[in-house]
């Protein structure tokens, strides 16, 4: 049997295939005997990303990874590695870490505007949803400069340091909301700003000054946007999930096709009420600022809103189910625009309705589903997570499986007072049970949402 982990890091100026180094990375074989009861192998990870697991018998295993990934798979080659944005070498900002932008030239600011920070050659950055995100000096309705616009670099999802001698770029880019067909708005990339002599230090502040251009819309995609399909899936999530509305974006970066992990940037965002009628907005003129050769795709996100409370856990708290796909842009414009796959059917917890609180499921408890009424997956992933008494849950496991059912493996519920699942069904080209990172640009998801369990 063969375990290995290639990474593919993928920057702006170079693509990197690294092995990763799994010295001190948790990994074995759990087969399952029957009765509850399975059989442990251990393996040994090594720095050039290859794993031995000595003795595993032929036929069905888990793949236990780390603390939260199991793949469900008969594989003897199974390829961990995945495609990473940004530089290996690069590190991230652990303390707080300020960038202050005085940049002149901004479009006419809206209040519904918004900026994004991007470095396509280190995958950080993440657009700032306004000041929820803790940038300080927003801009008001009406201003045309940034004066001291202030970001904390730690806070951001990914937060790889700033190196203009490693070939980094931050990219600054203005979405100005603007108005469509039947008076929906939108926003596009209108202003862009780079600069490519910065150099962070972690816990440093660093000042730059600049001027933004403008971006022409020289591009368009026609939208035709089917809400009342997506909203229809809604109560498959969970019969009290509560519609979210529809979100619709189109995003680039470097490797585009190979979807990796690490920050994008956005060119085009539209959202849609819960409860909005099907729109058809026609042609939308956008621009795009980065080079043309990454490709971009259109992400179409649907939510619907779970609360939850637990036995012995004071603060309720909520999550999100999804219902989505991402293609490219040629092949979603001038096409209506409808969830290619629904939630799983009838999801239960050892026979019995997960939509219903249930006590007394054990630890080790079997979860089986049908598969969805509209598409057909390729596979699904199952997140069991547990309250933390904080506003979210906690993800205990990632379990990968073709199946339409799993049985827990042992350890996974330990110490969990209570918990939910998530079932995510996916289509895409990806053998889940051979190369379970593998995560290309083109996928559809859809979600479903337990109810509380107790063990």
């Amino acid at each position: 049997m063969s375990v290995r982990a290639i990474d593919r890091w993928i920057g702006e100026n170079a693509t990197v295939e690294a092995p990763r180094d799994l010295r001190t990375t948790r990994i074995e074989a759990l087969v399952p005997l029957g009765g509850g009861q399975w059989r442990t192998f251990e393996g040994t990870g090594k720095a050039d990303g290859s794993v031995v697991i000595p003795g595993v018998p032929e036929g069905p295993y888990v793949l236990h990874v780390g603390d939260v990934e199991y793949i469900y798979t008969s594989a003897r080659v199974v390829d961990l590695g995945g495609a990473i944005a940004g530089r290996k070498d690069a590190p991230r900002a652990t303390v707080p870490t300020k960038l202050a932008l005085d940049i002149t030239n901004l479009d006419p600011w809206q209040a519904p505007d918004d900026l994004q920070l991007f470095v396509p050659n280190s995958g950080a950055g993440q657009r700032m949803f306004g000041s929820g995100t803790g940038a300080e000096n927003w801009p008001a309705v009406g201003d045309t400069t940034l004066e001291r616009f202030t970001v904390n670099w730690a806070g951001f999802a990914y937060s790889s340091l700033i190196d203009a001698g490693k070939g980094d770029v931050l990219t600054v880019s203005q979405l100005s909301q603007q108005t469509g067909a039947s008076g929906v708005p939108y926003a596009i990339v209108t202003r862009f700003a780079s600069f490519d002599d910065i150099t962070q230090t972690d816990g440093s502040t660093v000042s730059k000054s600049g001027a933004f251009t403008g971006v022409p819309s020289n591009l368009s995609a026609s939208l035709d946007v089917h809400t009342t399909k997506f909203a229809s899936h809604v109560a498959a999530v969970n019969p009290k999930a509560v519609d979210q509305g529809t979100f619709v974006e189109i995003r680039t970066q470097p490797g585009n096709t190979l979807a990796p992990i690490g920050s994008s940037a956005t060119l085009l965002f539209l959202g849609l009420a819960a409860g909005t009628a099907d729109v058809n907005l026609g042609a939308i003129p956008y621009g795009n600022p980065y080079p043309a050769a990454w490709g971009s795709s259109v992400v179409v996100s649907h939510y619907g809103l779970v609360d939850y409370t637990a036995p012995g856990v004071a603060t309720p708290w909520s999550d999100y189910g999804v219902i989505m796909f991402s293609r490219d842009v040629a092949s979603v414009s001038g096409r209506p625009i409808d969830p290619p796959l629904s939630p799983v059917q009838d999801l239960e917890v050892n026979g019995k309705s997960a939509f219903s609180d249930q006590t007394g499921v054990t630890r080790t408890p079997r979860l089986s589903w049908k598969a969805p009424a509209v598409g057909t997956p390729t596979h699904y992933t199952i997140v069991v997570s547990k309250p933390t008494g904080n506003s979210i849950g906690q993800v205990v496991a990632m379990l990968h499986t073709k199946d339409t059912k799993v049985d827990l493996p042992p350890r996974i519920l330990e110490g969990a007072s209570a918990f939910y699942v998530r079932v995510q069904a996916y289509a895409s080209a990806v053998d889940i049970t051979t190369h379970p990172y593998g995560y290309p640009a083109d996928f559809a998801r859809a979600d479903v949402l337990s109810n509380i369990l107790v063990p």
